[in-house]
């Protein structure tokens, strides 16, 4: 067989905290990671404490001192949307007692099997993947999760791998208002995606970012220089809608319950009563913008489903247009000497909020 899905961590549990240290002993190329985080809602009762992407606080592959890919649980999830243009798999059960269940992909290629672009273990002298849990900041009141660590791997393929695709996270900093962040960007390999993330519940990154600049040779260059609002608009043009289904357990009359979505731009809701009986009042859903909405309850205590739809997953907004399929056409900084983000926060940002700066560049052996 050519392709083949590898176990690389059988599905574990954890009640604390923990880093997970796992040993990379494969010898094939592996094209793509899964990490399936299952985490627990103790009680659904108050709403979702977070996403639960959050189950996953960072996710390092690392060659000794050399960190070769890392990015938080959301980070990853978002990255994955804006490469693959489609959601990963979800299964968002804000329902006491059931387990939601979320996958983070890990790409190393421009597609699945990409037989250019993979990450080839024998490269390297001691490949292992890093996976820290922060039980607890996902699902409702949650006190659990479980961790399974899969592979899509080069199997009876013979392929020759150029290089793999690297993405961290080279900033994160708090946000004050109306002042600049002035990041020194990296310049020693060509970059396929750049981003800023400044995510806050209840709040829009629009309101969060007022301006972003990218200069290149102190101003002889200026790539990009748009208002967060501009950016966005063209993002609706040029990336799909993300959609993300969720179900909610029952409430009382005038209950307001706060849940967690992925989409923190814009999100939209359509809901109907998920139960074996016709819905005897209606349910709102409002605000949402950040990655967080409200829920309404009118007159019955039923289970509620929700599709929700919008952009930005996670606050995570992409700076570059989307990369196509040639990495020639990538944005090839390595000639550069000077490269700056100059990213101006709103006018009130709020307290100890924070952004991050995520980039994605093309790792060649």
């Amino acid at each position: 067989m050519n392709y083949r899905l590898a176990t690389i961590l059988e599905r574990t549990n954890y009640q604390v905290n923990k880093t997970e240290i796992i040993d990379i002993d494969v010898l094939d190329p592996i094209s793509q990671i899964l990490l399936t985080l299952e985490t627990d809602n103790v009680d659904s009762g108050l709403g979702s404490t977070g996403h639960p992407v959050r189950g996953v606080s960072k996710i390092e592959l690392i060659d000794g001192s050399d960190v070769l890919w890392s990015l938080n649980g959301a980070e990853a999830a978002a990255l994955n949307f804006y490469e693959r243009l489609k959601e990963a798999y979800s299964l968002l059960l804000y329902m006491t007692g059931i387990n939601s269940e979320v996958v983070i992909p890990i790409n190393f290629g421009r597609r699945l099997f990409d037989p250019e672009y993979a990450f080839d273990p024998p490269k390297f002298k001691n490949p292992q993947l890093k996976i820290t849990m922060a039980v607890g900041a996902g699902g409702c009141k949650s006190t659990s999760l479980y961790l399974t660590v899969l592979a899509h791997i080069f199997d009876e393929k013979a392929v020759a791998p150029k290089g793999f695709l690297s993405a961290k996270e080279v900033k994160d900093y708090t946000l004050a208002d109306s002042a600049h962040e002035y990041t020194d960007l990296p310049t020693d390999r060509p970059y396929r995606f750049l981003f800023i993330r400044p995510q806050r519940y209840g709040t829009g990154p629009e309101d969060q970012i007022d301006t972003v600049k990218i200069s290149e040779e102190v101003d002889k260059r200026i790539p990009l220089n748009h208002t967060m609002k501009q950016i966005l608009r063209n993002m609706v043009a040029q990336w799909p809608i993300y959609r993300e289904a969720i179900i909610m357990s029952g409430g009382i009359s005038t209950d307001y319950m706060n849940y967690h979505c992925a989409p923190c731009h814009w999100p939209r809701f359509a809901g109907a009563g998920w139960r074996k009986a016709a819905n005897i009042g209606p349910e709102a859903f409002f605000e949402g913008d950040g990655g967080r909405f409200t829920r309404l309850m009118d007159t019955y205590a039923g289970n509620v489903q929700a599709m929700i739809e919008g952009y930005a997953p996670h606050a995570m907004i992409p700076l570059l247009p989307p990369p196509s399929e040639d990495p020639e056409d990538w944005w090839d900084v390595t000639p550069i000497s000077s490269l700056k983000l100059d990213v101006k926060a709103g006018s009130s940002v709020g307290t100890a909020q924070t952004a991050q700066v995520v980039v994605q560049q093309l790792r060649e052996y």
